[in-house]
């Protein structure tokens, strides 16, 4: 008994020792993956940044500046062309916008005032009834089927 007691206590050290080899490997092998993630990321990243390059290399800051001021010089001219055709040709007649404005308020003045001399007091309108009877409870389907079995059975 004290020889397999003995065993037992080996057998237990050498479990403990496999256990912590185990752990340091699966420790190294995550390690290793890591550093793998790691090293594919910085390539992507490598990647990505040269084509970059390519794409910037085409371009100039000069050049970019210039197209960006002659688009901005192109919209002013287009929108200077849009408010000279919008221009009403009143041939010979310039209306003043001040004096539209206060034409148009003197027209809705008019109107309100018009409105409020017709109004009419609105019709008086009756209140429902009262219903003087208790509502009647609405019967489920589980509750209808149980009422035609108790008939079905009563007669």
């Amino acid at each position: 008994a004290l020889m397999a007691l003995k065993r037992k206590k080996q057998f237990e050290g050498q479990i403990e020792k496999i256990s912590g080899s185990r752990l340091t490997i699966e420790t190294q092998v995550m390690a290793i993956e890591n550093a793998n993630v790691n090293l594919e990321t910085m390539k992507a990243m490598r990647a990505g940044a040269e084509a970059m390059k390519g794409i910037h290399g085409a371009m100039d800051i000069a050049k970019v500046d210039q197209t960006m001021e002659e688009i901005r010089d192109q919209m002013e001219l287009a929108n200077e062309i849009s408010d000279v055709i919008s221009q009403p040709v009143g041939f010979g007649v310039e209306m003043d916008d001040d004096e539209l404005a206060a034409e148009l308020d003197e027209l809705e003045q008019e109107e309100l005032d018009k409105k409020l001399m017709e109004t009419e007091r609105p019709p008086q309108m009756g209140l429902p009834s009262v219903p003087n009877h208790e509502p009647a409870e609405e019967e489920d389907e589980e509750e209808a089927e149980l009422r035609e079995l108790r008939e079905s059975m009563a007669m």
